[in-house]
Parts: structure tokens; sequence; C-alpha cells
């Protein structure tokens, strides 16, 4: 029996490894999200900051930017450096990563809840659509599970030994990081914090470790505050009563509580194993339903990219720029892509310095330039631009490139 349920658990990690590690290079995904945290990871290797990468889809009314923390991008470099650079390599970093959450998750649950909850608990974790769908790009939101399925490691152990104020500090720990990861991973704080101090029989140095863990692991926000006006701080909280009074919109997305799905597949787990101790083959009628909701999700799909433009792939775009370095800019160059919100095209900005050593002009610079180079949709009207980084530049000559993928075309603009 111990031999089938181990042979049971290898099944499942390698199905989890082929939805993940199949056709890889066509699904993952390189975005923005993706090159502003390369970018800047990169950056600090030529001028280190306490900054992280900005968030460039929030904004204060008063035109503010938060920043996420910077430890993200410091773990990034070691990857750029061994990897040259290169996107792809590093990718299959994250996609390793989800895996070792896994892994970790089944220990802790057996641990915890025993050998079927942890069976089941690994299979909606391993099969799930957003797992899988995470596990196929850069980004720091796709840490948060890992940091679920340890803060609930840590609580177990200091439910064990109450005297201990190890765990409190590495639970203070974790909630600094996971807070420089993700702003509204704030209130999962506020119940770690809660739980540490009621579980420690030593309670007031618990919440003395747990705060100093805290600092250490947002340390670099917190210097930064100190340094800068408390700019962090003020920004956040201005979003924060922006938001409340209805001054700006602030959408809020599954991936914002992404430490929370562990939670939701122990959940699962234990629903299932109640339907096996009532009538055995009941277990399978959720994970079939889980089974045929995620393969059929919008979010899961083995032949092509589920976060990038139709026909665009990190090889599309390599192309793409190496067009462009081969046409060797001029020193004032821009570039844009015309395809989603990104139009100061981040990914080129990345592929054109790290592979290239081409640097385009910054972001506010369209107009004083010798060269733009846009990359668009086939159907665009590129001599009526509707974007402000096109019609910037304005009048200005088109010349046509080869582009690497049919539907898209690769212009040279110039005056």
């Amino acid at each position: 029996m111990k031999r089938f349920y181990n042979l049971l658990i290898i099944f499942l990690f390698a199905v989890g490894a082929f939805l993940r590690l199949y056709n890889f290079e066509n699904r993952l995904i390189f975005g923005p999200e993706q090159s502003i945290s390369l970018l800047t990871a990169a950056g600090n290797l030529t001028k280190f900051s306490l900054l992280g990468e900005v968030n460039v889809q929030r904004a204060t009314s008063t035109g503010l930017n938060p920043f996420h923390g910077a430890y993200f991008n410091y773990l990034l470099i070691p990857a750029l450096l061994l990897f040259n650079f290169r996107p792809l390599p590093i990718s299959y970093v994250f996609a390793f990563l989800n895996l070792a959450t896994a892994l970790v998750f089944f220990f802790v649950v057996k641990k915890i809840f025993g050998k079927t909850n942890a069976l089941f608990t690994i299979f909606y974790f391993l099969l799930s659509a957003k797992m899988i769908h995470h596990s196929l790009f850069i980004w720091n939101l796709n840490l948060l599970p890992l940091l679920g399925v340890l803060t609930l490691s840590l609580l177990y152990v200091q439910s064990k030994n109450r005297l201990k104020l190890s765990p409190p500090f590495w639970l203070g720990l974790i909630a600094g990081f996971g807070f420089g990861l993700q702003y509204l991973y704030l209130p999962f704080i506020f119940l770690t914090l809660f739980l540490t101090v009621w579980l420690s029989k030593r309670k007031l140095p618990a919440l003395a470790v747990f705060f100093a863990g805290g600092i250490l692991g947002n340390l670099s926000m917190v210097i930064f505050d100190l340094r800068h006006d408390f700019y962090h701080l003020r920004t956040l909280w201005q979003y924060a009563t922006d938001v409340l009074a209805g001054r700006i919109s602030g959408g809020i997305h599954y991936y914002d509580f992404m430490y929370l799905l562990p939670y939701l597949f122990i959940v699962y787990a234990f629903a299932t194993h109640l339907l096996l101790k009532i009538f055995k083959p009941l277990c399978l009628l959720p994970m079939l339903l889980f089974l045929s909701i995620n393969l059929s999700s919008p979010l899961f799909n083995l032949y092509r990219s589920t976060g990038m433009a139709p026909g665009l792939t990190l090889a599309k775009l390599e192309q793409a720029a190496a067009t462009i370095a081969a046409d060797q800019p001029p020193e004032k160059f821009n570039v844009a892509t015309l395809w989603d919100f990104d139009t100061r095209a981040h990914p080129f900005r990345y592929l054109l310095k790290y592979y290239y050593k081409y640097t385009p002009q910054p972001y506010e610079n369209y107009a004083d330039i010798d060269a733009l180079y846009v990359f668009a949709p086939a159907d665009y009207d590129i001599n009526r631009p509707a974007v402000w980084e096109l019609k910037t530049y304005l009048p200005y000559q088109v010349k046509e490139l080869p582009s690497p993928t049919s539907g898209y075309s690769l212009y040279k603009l110039t005056k």
C-alpha cells in the first residue's frame, strides 16, 4: 500500500511537470510585467537601488506610482548572470519553483493533516489551471503560494512548541517579504500575527520578534522610506484613500490573493476525503469536475501562450529585436508596440539593451528622436496612429522591415 501511494505521488508530479513544461518555449509569457522585473533587477548591476519595480498599472489621483519591495529583483540577479540575461531559462526557474512549492506543500500537508489529505491536496495543486498558468512566466506574485505554505508550516511548529521564538521571527520575515511582493498581503499579515501571538506562551517576546522579522523581511522599503520622507507609506495611503473615495478604481483579482490558494486546495482535499469516507467512488466526482473545469480553462493551453497576443512568442519578439539591432539604430531612437496597454514596448527595451547593447530613449521622449521602431498588428493604420507615442512623432516616413511572424508588421519611422 505504501509503495502504491508513493507511485501515485510520483505519477501526479510527473503529470504536473508535463503540464507545465510541455512546449514551454511557445507557451511561456514574456510581456511588460516580466520585462519590467528583469529591467529593474538588471539595473541593480550598474546602480544599486533600494526601490523595487514600479507598478505601472496603478497610480494615485496625484500621479504617484507605488513600488514593490526590491528583494524580488535582487533574487533575480543570480539568474540573470547565470543565464546571460536570457528570459527563456529564467522562466524555467519559475516553472521549477512552482513544482518545488507543490513538493513542499505535499510534505507540510502530510505532516499536519495526513497522507490522504496530502494526496488530494497535491492533486488539486498540480492540476490547477491557475497554478499551471503561473508556472509559465516570471512574476513576483508567483512566490505568494510558497509563502502561504511556509506560513502554515511555521504556525504548526509554533503550535507544537509554544515557547519557541524562532517561528514568530520567521513568520514575521515571511510577512515582510510578502508585503513587499503584494500590498494586499496585509490582511494575511494581521491574521498571521494574531495566530502567532495567540499560539505563543511568550506573547510580548513573540510580538517583538515578529516585528523584527517583518522589518528585516522588508528592509529595503523601510530604509527607502526613512531616507525619502516615507514615500511608500504616503503613496499607499493616498492610493487607499483614493480608492475608498471613488477618485480612482482599484481592481482586485484572484492573483492578488494567491497566498490563499494553497488553503483553498486543502479545503477541496478535506471535502474529497469526506466523500471518500462516505462512499469511496464519490470522491471521484469533485476530482473529475475539477479536471474538467481546469483543463478547459482559458488559462490552460498546451499549444500556445495564454498571456501573449495571438501569434506572438518570446522567440518572435527576439527575432523582431534582432531585426531592429541589424538595422543599427541611431543613438537617439525609441520603440513602441501596439497590441496591448504596453505601448512603450518594455520587452523590446529589455531585449535590445541586454542582447544587443542598444538602449532606447526614455519613456517620455518620443519626439526628439531620429528613428522610432514600431511592432504592430498588420491591420493597424500606421499613418493614422491612435497612441501618444506615435502621434507625438508625426509627421514621419514609414519603412517596413521584415516581420518575424504573419499578422504583425515591423516599421521604422523616420523624419
